[in-house]
């Protein structure tokens, strides 16, 4: 498993490193676009969100919030930011759930491209320029973007010393799975991406509504790229350090370890043979590993054994991190990578299990 993991890691940094960053250039005819929010009980998210649109509202035909029957004042929160500009629409969903959220919203986009962000994200300076720019220049069906985790003071009031560290993990661990997804995409073999940074053709869209497996209940990100890949849709990666979505890290183990098997639990449902078989690779690999440290306590020779995979597997993850955490501007966290390396066997096969024989459920 050591081996075909090695392969996949490099083949991935390979093309990361190969990809030049993109350049904005301004056109003469930028593409329109209209951007949709799906939000339920994000009070304490929103504020941080509607101030980083603010800032460049000009620069989108039209946003699209949907409310999925939100018991807190985020109704009263997108009212209030809806009076101040006349492109932003706020209507409240008939039915419950994110993936029924995202549909009905998806009826009320009226431009050429839609870019799905989430409700608990901070966008950077000049998201919708960067974006519209790249649309333009490329005419893909689906566009990946960057993601990463952020923990403004702001937005933790108690931040004690186990959060900070568990914080840092989850930055890595977030920041490992966007690196495998982005340079598997710039290699010509997507396989995930993440629905807080996603811009599509809205045509697209509406031919894929329905093979979005309606039986999970969230995926839609993933499935929609399943489908445009199946079809031959040109899928791209927009490798740009000023456009990565920030969103925060879970609050606690429990919030972690749910929000994880809940990605886990729809991959019963892929049916993507370069998704199922990097997803396999990687499980067995730390399987293995995990296998390995409990047969040293009772043979000798996999203490040795168990060494030889766990440190290579660290070096092997250090050369692939290592370039996309300084591109992304998140060099602090390349000295938690021993950390994430302990807690990442034990994670990974527990999630796998949970997710595959658990029940998940979203907010």
């Amino acid at each position: 498993m050591l081996i075909l993991y090695t392969i996949l890691v490099f083949i991935c940094l390979f093309f990361w490193l190969k990809t030049k960053a993109f350049s904005p250039k301004n056109s003469a005819k930028p593409v329109s676009l209209s951007a949709v929010v799906c939000c339920k009980n994000e009070e304490e998210n929103l504020p941080l969100l509607l101030s980083s649109i603010a800032t460049q509202i000009a620069d989108i035909e039209q946003i699209i919030f949907a409310n999925d029957n939100s018991t807190d004042k985020t109704l009263e929160i997108l009212q209030e930011f809806s009076t101040k500009f006349s492109n932003v629409k706020i209507f409240s969903t008939t039915n419950f759930g994110k993936k029924n959220a995202l549909k009905e919203a998806m009826q009320f986009a009226k431009n050429e491209f839609v870019v799905c962000f989430d409700a608990d994200c901070i966008l950077p300076k000049n998201y919708f320029a960067i974006i519209k720019s790249f649309l333009q220049e490329n005419q893909p069906d689906l566009v990946i973007g960057g993601v990463k985790y952020s923990l403004p003071t702001t937005h933790y009031s108690l931040l004690t010393t186990h959060y900070s560290l568990l914080s840092k993990i989850q930055s890595l661990e977030f920041a490992s799975l966007q690196v495998f997804g982005a340079g598997a995409a710039l290699a010509k073999m997507p396989i995930m991406c993440n629905g807080a940074n996603l811009a599509f053709r809205r045509e697209i869209w509406q031919e894929a509504e329905n093979h979005l497996v309606e039986s999970e209940i969230s995926g839609d990100d993933v499935f929609l790229l399943h489908y445009v890949k199946k079809i031959g849709g040109k899928i791209l990666f927009l490798k740009s350090a000023e456009n990565f979505v920030e969103t925060f890290p879970a609050k606690n183990l429990k919030q972690f370890f749910r929000q994880r098997q809940r990605w886990a639990s729809k991959s019963t449902s892929y049916t993507d043979w370069q998704t199922i078989f990097t997803a396999f690779i990687v499980f067995l690999l730390n399987f293995e590993i995990l296998f390995s440290l409990v047969a040293a306590f009772f043979l000798p020779f996999f203490k040795i054994y168990f060494l030889i995979i766990f440190l290579s597997k660290i070096l092997i993850d250090s050369l692939l991190l290592i370039p996309f955490l300084k591109f992304s501007k998140q060099k602090n966290l390349i000295k938690y990578i021993p950390f994430l390396s302990i807690f990442y066997p034990f994670y990974i096969v527990f999630t796998t299990f949970w997710g595959i024989f658990g029940k998940a459920r979203w907010k």
